[in-house]
């Protein structure tokens, strides 16, 4: 973490106030890491920390992860993730718990619900998140999402999944078919 030397306060504040949802009962997991976010993650301490993420080196291809913290019980790993313009994750639903907050830009983030008869996720709708948004949801299918930027300037949001760090590039996206007509 030597990178965020001057946002250790915060991230710690973060890390002990997600350990402490990590703690509660599962259903309450989510939304209480999401209010970690919100609080820890605010005015100059996210203007700052998001100035700071974007001066580590990116990918030009896709998005960019950077681990800020991972539980050394492997309940849970903060990320970081730097969008340029037209990056996208793919279409996804999570195998466990996560939460995000928009720290700088706006990420667009699109809707599907699954069709099971059809075996594939259909579009539902659009948003934009700009800096100061967050969002939770459970594992499962109930929140399938694609995120992205469209916008010029990069964004940089936090993620928190409940997955230790060594798995975080493998089980938590649920990748899925989808159609993008609504």
């Amino acid at each position: 973490m030597n990178s965020f030397s001057n946002h250790e306060d915060s991230l710690f504040d973060l890390t002990a106030q997600i350990q402490l949802a990590c703690c509660e009962q599962a259903v309450l997991t989510p939304q209480s890491v999401r209010k970690a976010l919100d609080e820890a993650l605010v005015g100059m301490t996210a203007t700052e920390l998001a100035h700071q993420i974007l001066t580590l080196p990116r990918k030009s291809e896709t998005y960019t992860r950077h681990i800020l913290h991972a539980d050394p019980k492997g309940r849970f790993t903060i990320v970081a993730l730097v969008w340029e313009k037209g990056q996208a994750s793919p279409v996804h639903a999570h195998f466990t718990w996560c939460a995000y907050k928009v720290l700088n830009g706006v990420l667009s983030e699109s809707h599907f619900e699954w069709d099971r008869s059809a075996q594939q996720a259909r579009l539902t709708g659009e948003v934009e998140r700009p800096s100061g948004q967050s969002v939770c949801g459970h594992a499962g299918l109930e929140l399938i999402h694609q995120l992205g930027n469209r916008q010029e300037q990069p964004a940089v949001s936090i993620h928190v999944y409940g997955m230790d760090s060594d798995r975080i590039g493998t089980h938590v996206n649920r990748l899925l078919v989808c159609d993008h007509h609504a």
